[in-house]
């Protein structure tokens, strides 16, 4: 299911950034497509692939394993609000179906955590705060029909938590450890940093939320938690990785610009400049799913094949990912700079990835 579900979600990311412009419809639809559909499915079953390795514990069971679809269904009756072929009331019963398998995740979660032989990771209290943070975001979204005076203030929360709470502390969270694992060296202080640092930024997903939706000061103060937290692991990544940063093959250079296309999407929203996704699906999701198909999607799709195929794989498929990651970085630069077409550099990195990843996985 895993990799469908990533090259699933690659493709909506790609339709997303090139069919609005080729079909007229509310620019939400398009956005859950992306969002919904494709990331919120894909984070809930990429956890439950971790999980079990944080907490030195078994697999979801038959009716957890389940809820990634019950979050693409949720996300697929919110495109048909969308896309006008229901009544805009039915927001809510998308965002309480949606929230029914966050709960359950979240119980799950907590479930694995007192189960762990031992301590487990703390990447897992990082999956535990995202999961805390789409509940927040879907109930406000089940709250936007009935309180029509506060839709704007709602729906502010709704996106911002999404994006920098359940996406970016799922997102970072999973950095710290891919990257290492991506450059072969292990980083020492990985966990003692994901356990000091996730309050620094579970509340600034907090305050940028809530400051977005009402209190512009809030925001900036959490905008000045994530910086924190991201220059705490960019200094680690600097002193540690620097040769994998700057190579011109292998997922690490491309991870590292996802962490830096997070950092300017979050100074974008904090200034105003374009809209919230404007710069987050080109300069952030864009990379992180790239970095991570081509790290992962070789172990997902043939976990059985030894360690020499998996590493083969890896280098066909991250081949170049140095100057994929200038164009991403490209793409997260420009709208800071006033340029509308910053989606184009970030789209020809995509479809350059897309043409290998093809003929990787149609390979005789």
């Amino acid at each position: 299911m895993l990799p469908a579900l990533l090259v699933a979600t690659l493709i909506a990311l790609f339709a997303g950034q090139v069919l609005p412009r080729a079909i007229t419809a509310a620019p939400a639809l398009w956005a859950h497509l992306v969002l919904a559909v494709g990331v919120m499915t894909l984070i809930t079953a990429a956890m439950q692939h971790f999980v079990p390795v944080l907490t030195r514990g078994r697999g979801p069971g038959r009716w957890v394993g389940r809820l990634p679809w019950l979050m693409a269904a949720a996300g697929g009756l919110a495109l048909a609000v969308f896309a006008g072929w229901l009544d805009f009331v039915w927001v809510s019963a998308a965002a309480a179906l949606g929230l029914c398998g966050a709960g359950a995740m979240l119980a799950w979660l907590r479930a694995r955590a007192r189960n762990t032989l031992g301590h487990p990771h703390p990447g897992l209290a990082w999956y535990i705060a995202a999961m805390a943070c789409l509940a927040l975001g879907l109930l406000a979204a089940a709250l936007i029909p009935w309180f029509p005076a506060w839709h704007d203030a709602l729906r502010a929360f709704h996106l911002h938590i999404n994006l920098y709470g359940f996406i970016g502390l799922s997102a970072v969270g999973t950095l710290q450890v891919l990257l290492p694992t991506a450059a072969n060296q292990p980083d020492p202080r990985a966990a003692p940093r994901l356990r000091d640092d996730l309050k620094w930024a579970l509340a600034g997903s907090l305050a940028v939320a809530v400051g977005q939706a009402g209190w512009t000061p809030l925001a900036w103060l959490g905008g000045a938690l994530w910086g924190w937290v991201l220059g705490h692991m960019g200094l680690a990544w600097w002193r540690l990785y620097r040769r994998h940063l700057f190579a011109f093959h292998g997922a690490a250079p491309v991870l590292a610009a996802a962490a830096l296309g997070f950092a300017c999407a979050l100074l974008a929203t904090l200034t105003g400049t374009g809209g919230p996704l404007t710069l987050f699906l080109p300069g952030f999701l864009m990379p992180l799913l790239t970095g991570a198909t081509g790290q992962l999607l070789p172990v997902w799709t043939e976990p059985a094949r030894p360690a020499a195929f998996h590493d083969a794989a890896r280098q066909a498929l991250t081949r170049w990912n140095g100057f994929r990651a200038l164009l991403f970085l490209t793409a997260a630069l420009l709208p800071l700079f006033g340029y509308k077409c910053s989606g184009m550099p970030a789209l020809t990195a995509l479809v350059w990835f897309g043409i290998v990843l093809g003929f990787w996985l149609f390979r005789d």
